[in-house]
């Protein structure tokens, strides 16, 4: 240290300092060094020498580099700090110590206990969690995976996994005989998956948990099912043979392995409910949606974090390539998005397609993005059953234990191309010829087992041969078979029915008697006495209750809060969440009110509840994708909970149009998955530039197809209120895209009564203006959203209310077409002009073009449209030009 320049030597002793406060803060070849400079060692356990503490430190930090993971070669990796101590140690000869390993002291050479680390740190298993924050977290790991590792299975445990071996051996054997020209993403080279998953389910009731649900890949998908679920082969056989089990437009189905699956695992008087929740082929995507599903459960019946069990299934080329997988682990460590902790399996193909890990990632592992929420890892070589259980049984411990996630690294390989009709040596010629000569984990099993365990392995035998003659029965029946399944919605949906386009479009009672609504809002716009509030927040609520008394003047802030309050009051639980949705992005909200002095909290909207726990408010993370993922898992076992999801900004839902496309339009289409979910997107041309303007409108539009979503703009409270409300009061549910205010949440003129929300009223999808003589109308401007106030205000002024009439389409999709009709009837020959403040090629207009030249509307003449010509952004970035091109419009629309 007296040779370091001053400079170095700052550095030298602030790390000095770290070290003295916590010895893991520092590499650890650096503790080492400042061990000896302090003469003692990092245990103080008596008999044990600073040596033997520092080569267990060692092995606990860099022995998974050594590990035996690769089941295709061994790891001639030496990491450079365990061969520094394995030096001194050569130097100490055969010096005795005291070694504390598994929460034991044992007395030996210095030799052997390199040996013994190296045999629990270095072999078929392998643990990372130095980056642990917690010390007492890290030294309960690593004393449970030392005991894990140097603990023999127990007969049962060795039973389940020889099972698991045999049954996905025969199985995956019978598929290729039979189904050799389909793609079937088999499970060969993986199948210690399938053992890992059925350890886990084994164990589950063990540690308290009730329901496991597993968001999967395609990948062993097929097993999975089979092997792991317990699905009838001969609907499985029916799906694969590729019959058409649709229904017609409504339900167009989907691949075998895309399909999900609920079941229930009977084990030693054990039951265990088993969801997998359909997925597409979009990477990961499916992860947010099962852990959103599964903290649902969580509160479907109030039962606690640890009784549903999300099991999170990846490949290492999407768990390393995806950014949704930081989002999904930081999800997962938030209280309100938290089911308790998930388990994550990643079964580490060593490539991807045809890429491979040094083209697909700059990381090390696969696993590292678990470092960034302080994840445990755990690696397992593949081809050594009796790790894989052990490391299941580990990563249930540390749920139970801790509560949060944890990542299983299965090394393994794929027998087969990225599908069985792929062809992988094309690629990685010499990868297949070690695959093709590799032994399959049956004959590995087979080999280590015969003397140790042959009854163990003769019972699997059994097993299997038994399996083998059911999937032979399920083909042979599998042209007859009709599916059966329960669907994974059953129970709370039973009373929520598929339904058609038309129906969507029959009005639905959601209004609230006035003085039962008043009475619920002024309850829900009190502050309680106590707290402190910011004086703008007070005269905010000051105002509401104000204007909630006189019944008028209600701004779509409150129409908001009224419909909330309204459904707590029912007995519907609310649960919303986006980025700063708590006090809303334009400051309309303030949901939570904060004490200026003491930082308390209280939200008066709760108070209308009909009990406690009722309502979620969130500020989610800045992330969308994983986000609304999330929130639309949660809405699928929720159809009496509105559940909405706000972007901050309209434009914002790209970054999670995976989600829109593959689950939220499609799913029940392809899976029969219903959803309730509310996506509400800010929107409005101000002048604000193209990326805070635009929600997109036609992307949703383009969408649309027989009833499978509702689009809707609605321009007053009242509207907004009722449209909130059917989501609940509604026979259906369906996904609802809510094209929602910006200037408008502070516009005097956008303001409703409270008359307009009593037990007579329900949303209204068309609204037309007053007109005293239908005769003098020449033109009809049909719009839709905030550009009426703009255009009504222009009319009135330039004196052509008489000649004019401004049509509102609150309701974009399913379009309201016969009560247009019905509105535009009376005004004869009158001309139709669609306005839009969007362009041309955006907005509403392509979709509701087709509408307005349909037969059944009898428009006498060729609809046209006014709107900023075709760009390719949004808006333009410049407030005058907005101002220009806005009143540009609006003469148009007006010139007769």
């Amino acid at each position: 240290m007296s040779t370091l320049s001053g400079e170095d030597n700052g550095f030298f002793l602030d790390l000095y300092a770290r070290y003295r406060r916590d010895r893991h803060s520092v590499p650890a070849d650096l503790a080492i060094h400042f061990d000896s400079l302090d003469g003692v060692g990092s245990d103080a356990t008596p008999g044990v020498s600073a040596l033997a503490c520092d080569l267990r430190d060692a092995y606990r930090r860099f022995g998974h580099f050594e590990a035996d993971l690769d089941p295709l070669a061994p790891n001639a990796h030496r990491d450079p700090v365990l061969s520094r101590l394995r030096g001194r140690i050569a130097e100490a000869g055969q010096e005795i110590t005291g070694l504390s390993l598994a929460g034991e002291i044992r007395q030996l050479p210095l030799a052997e206990a390199d040996a013994l680390l190296r045999s629990v740190y270095c072999g078929p298993a392998a643990l990372e969690a130095g980056h642990l924050q917690e010390e007492a977290e890290r030294a309960w790991l690593h004393e449970a995976f030392e005991k894990a590792v140097s603990t023999p299975l127990s007969e049962a445990a060795l039973a389940a996994t020889l099972d698991s071996i045999a049954l996905v051996d025969a199985f995956e054997g019978f598929m290729h005989r039979k189904f050799t020209a389909k793609k079937r993403f088999g499970s060969e080279g993986a199948e210690a998956s399938i053992v890992l998953l059925r350890e886990l389910l084994r164990t589950a009731p063990g540690h308290g948990v009730k329901e496991v649900v597993m968001g999967g890949m395609h990948r062993g998908r097929l097993a999975t099912l089979a092997v792991g679920f317990g699905k009838n082969p001969a609907t499985l056989a029916a799906e694969l043979m590729g019959r058409d089990l649709s229904d017609g437009a409504t339900f167009t189905g989907d691949v075998p392995y895309h399909l999900g699956y609920m079941g229930r695992s009977e084990n030693g008087g054990h039951s265990l409910a088993l969801t997998i929740l359909p997925h597409p082929s979009h990477l990961m995507v499916v992860a947010p949606v099962a852990l959103g599903f599964a903290r649902a459960k969580t509160r479907q019946d109030d039962r606690g974090p640890g009784a549903i069990l999300p099991v999170l299934a990846h490949t290492d080329a999407a768990f390393a390539g995806q950014g949704l997988s930081a989002e999904l682990l930081q999800l997962g460590g938030l209280d309100s998005y938290s089911a308790g902790g998930s388990i994550h399996l990643v079964v580490n193909n060593q490539i991807g397609f045809t890429t491979m890990p040094s083209e697909g990632r700059s990381a090390q592992y696969c696993t590292d993005v678990a470092k960034l929420v302080g994840a445990p890892v755990l690696h397992v070589n593949g081809d050594d059953p009796e790790a894989v259980a052990r490391v299941a049984g580990l990563a249930m411990d540390w749920r139970e234990r801790i509560g949060r996630d944890i990542v299983i690294d299965l090394v393994c390989y794929r027998r087969n191309g990225h599908n069985e009709l792929d062809e992988p040596r094309f690629t990685q010629p010499d990868m297949w010829q070690r695959i093709d000569s590799h032994p399959s984990l049956r004959q590995i099993a087979a080999e280590k087992f015969r003397d140790r365990a042959p009854h163990l392995l003769a019972a699997a035998d059994s097993t299997a041969e038994a399996y083998r003659i059911r999937l032979q029965d399920g083909f042979d029946r599998a042209a007859d078979v009709m599916p059966n399944e329960e669907s994974i919605q059953k129970g709370a949906w039973a009373a929520q029915t598929a339904t058609t386009e038309e129906a969507l479009l029959q009005p639905v009672t959601t209004g609230v008697p006035v003085e039962r609504l008043r009475k619920i809002a002024l309850a829900a716009s009190r502050i309680p006495d106590g707290i402190d509030a910011h004086p703008k927040v007070r005269r905010f609520y000051e105002a509401r209750a104000e204007t909630i008394r006189s019944g008028t003047d209600i701004n779509f802030a409150t129409a908001e809060a009224l419909a909330f309050a309204s459904l707590l009051a029912e007995g519907s639980r609310v649960r919303l969440s986006g980025q700063d949705a708590v006090r809303g992005t334009f400051t309309q909200r303030h949901f939570r009110v904060h004490d200026m002095a003491s930082g308390e909290t209280c939200i008066p909207l709760a108070a209308a509840a009909e009990r406690p726990g009722m309502l979620e408010l969130i500020n989610s993370p800045l992330t969308e994708y994983g986000v609304l993922g999330f929130e639309y898992g949660h809405s699928l076992l929720a159809p009496e909970q509105l559940t909405l999801w706000e972007a901050q900004f309209g434009d914002f839902m790209n970054g999670a149009q995976i989600v829109v496309d593959q689950y939220i339009v499609s799913a029940e289409a392809k899976w029969r998955l219903r959803s309730g979910l509310v996506i509400l997107l800010p929107h409005g041309l101000e002048g604000q530039g193209p990326d805070h303007s635009s929600a997109k409108i036609e992307r949703i539009a383009q969408l649309y197809a027989g009833g499978n979503l509702i689009l809707a703009n609605p321009s007053t409270p009242a509207n907004l209120f009722h449209l909130l409300r059917r989501q609940i009061r509604a026979p259906w549910r369906k996904p609802l895209f809510v094209i929602a205010p910006k200037s408008l949440l502070r516009s005097r003129d956008a303001v409703s009564t409270l008359a307009e929300m009593d037990e007579t009223t329900s949303f209204r999808p068309v609204i037309a203006g007053p007109c005293a003589d239908p005769g003098r109308v020449r033109r009809i401007v049909l719009c839709s959203g905030k550009i009426f106030y703009e255009f009504d205000r222009r009319r009135r002024e330039e004196g052509m209310g008489e000649d004019i009439l401004p049509v509102r389409l609150e309701q974009i999709c399913p379009f309201p077409l016969e009560a247009l009709r019905k509105t535009i009837a009376p005004f004869g020959q009158a001309e139709i002009v669609w306005l839009q403040e969007e362009a041309e090629n955006q907005g509403a207009w392509p979709f509701v073009r087709d509408a307005l030249t349909s037969p059944n509307i009898a428009i006498s003449q060729r609809p046209r449209v006014v709107a900023r010509p075709p760009l390719p952004v949004s808006a333009g970035g410049s407030i005058a030009r907005h101002e220009r091109e806005q009143g540009e419009i609006l003469k148009r629309a007006l010139a007769l």
